[in-house]
């Protein structure tokens, strides 16, 4: 029997603001800021409610600053897909309307900023940051050997999801890649997170019964943009660690080098790279995985992706990925650029090219072309509309994020200090004010619903200054 289990994501944002004087006549005068300082201008209204770049949201995900002054969003828990392909959008609408504020805050001290905000994976200085997939897996399972079975399955799935990355070479030639990622991975498992980036992080943090699950931890993937990206880079894990899990003999392929394997792989949209010891190409390997995950789809949403994952090899295989520019992010940005190429009659070394690349990452209204060629019916939505949106606020009603919404929103009503995190839910200001809640998958626990009819009913222990502002934020509040 499958395992119902929770999955989330965390991205990492790049961040570049300038400033000017409003009303400046000429285009000089721009002053760009330190990382440190425009992260810290952008998170002044989480500051002002939580004293702390961190905030635990009503959506039941977390928004916090990471090293190196990235922006940060980790979704809540999901169970699927749908949930949370909406929850990763909504990281996006968050710090877009974090963007709206800062953009009137500087108004207001006579400056005119120009903000962007990048779901991307590499900034202008080659250093690379995240987009991290969890997946709840049994505590049983032999995590190293588990690694090296995805080892062929995680080197080639940038053929299905991979961002691409217009890169220029040491003479200045641009070339296309797959992935931004490929590039800065290298052994298949290690605790390393920063200079040997492994493809699965050893990190044991199950948020979970300890004794019964583990959390892995996927840093190999880029951050994506669209829909149908995002479906297809979670889905065909999921049904991956079905394999797995299932005891399939059939993908016990070796690969040499993986950390050069993944960048020929990048370096070859036809998929033709040998891969594996015995010669098996990219396209191959990603064959064998989608025909041993036929027999586990059993819901309409790996239906879905199990097509999409077909469609997207088969583009591959034929040479012709203007099929899937309206759904996959590498195919839809490669597109584009070629497009753009020869409108304008573009050498490979033209730096415009190189902009487009990165203005397509950017998550602000109006300025990401991603957005934009939504916007335009070029690319195709797989959510409803206002899904993302909804998901802004609410959280997902199938796992315990719905407790911790739930929570969050009574103690901020009722002015109650209060702390989340995972697992555990504080009321400071209450006698026995804490519960623990170890089950992801629980949507309903009498303790909380105990708590929080305390929070209504109890007078204050103690005084708290765990909770300062007079009207928490929250992203509806932004506007």
């Amino acid at each position: 029997m499958t395992m119902r289990r929770v999955r989330g994501l965390e991205t990492e944002y790049g961040l570049q603001v300038r400033v000017r004087p409003l009303g400046a006549a000429t285009p000089a005068g721009w002053r760009r800021l330190s990382s440190d300082e425009a992260a810290q201008r952008l998170f002044a209204p989480v500051v002002e409610a939580h004293a702390a770049t961190n905030a635990w949201l009503r959506n039941g995900g977390r928004l916090y600053l990471d090293v190196g002054s990235h922006p940060e969003y980790a979704t809540a828990e999901c169970s699927t897909l749908a949930e949370l392909v909406a929850q990763d959008r909504a990281g996006d609408l968050v710090l877009a309307q974090l963007a709206h504020r800062a953009q009137q805050a500087w108004a207001q001290e006579g400056l005119e900023p120009r903000i962007s905000i990048f779901k991307n994976n590499v900034d202008s200085h080659a250093n690379s940051y995240g987009s991290h997939e969890n997946f709840q897996v049994s505590r049983k399972a032999d995590l190293a050997g588990t690694v090296q079975a995805l080892t062929p399955f995680l080197v080639t799935r940038q053929l299905l999801c991979g961002a691409g990355h217009w890169q220029r070479d040491r003479r200045g030639r641009g070339h296309f890649l797959l992935s931004q990622r490929a590039e800065h991975m290298w052994d298949p498992l290690s605790a390393a997170t920063t200079r040997s980036r492994p493809m699965v992080n050893t990190r044991d943090e199950p948020h979970a019964d300890a004794e019964r699950f583990r959390r892995l931890h996927v840093i190999v993937g880029d951050s994506t943009l669209l829909d149908h990206t995002t479906l297809l880079r979670v889905g065909s894990m999921e049904l991956a660690l079905r394999i797995l899990e299932a005891g399939s003999p059939c993908l016990s392929r070796g690969v040499p080098e993986p950390g050069l394997v993944i960048r020929r792989v990048a370096a070859d949209l036809t998929g033709r790279t040998a891969v594996t010891e015995d010669g098996a190409t990219a396209l191959q390997v990603q064959w064998e995985w989608w025909r041993a995950a036929e027999a586990l789809v059993d819901d309409e949403e790996l239906r879905t992706v199990h097509e999409l994952w077909a469609q997207v090899l088969i583009a591959v295989e034929d040479g012709a990925p203007g099929r899937i520019a309206d759904r996959i992010d590498w195919a839809a940005k490669h597109r584009l650029l070629r497009a753009q190429r020869e409108r304008h009659d573009m050498a490979s070394d033209d730096p415009r090219l190189a902009q487009l690349a990165l203005a397509w990452h950017d998550v602000i209204p109006g300025q990401g072309l991603a957005r934009l060629a939504e916007q335009r019916g070029q690319v195709r939505r797989w959510l409803a509309p206002g899904v993302d949106e909804r998901a802004v606020e609410e959280a997902p009603p199938t796992t315990r994020a719905a407790l911790r919404a739930s929570f969050i929103t009574a103690a901020q009503q009722h002015r109650r200090g209060h702390t989340v995190d995972w697992m555990t839910l504080s009321c400071h200001d209450l006698a026995e004010g804490q519960v623990r809640v170890e089950d992801p998958l629980s949507t309903h626990d009498e303790r909380v619903g105990e708590l929080i009819r305390r929070m209504v009913t109890e007078p204050r222990q103690t005084s708290s200054s765990s909770f300062r502002a007079a009207n928490p934020w929250t992203p509806s509040t932004l506007g």
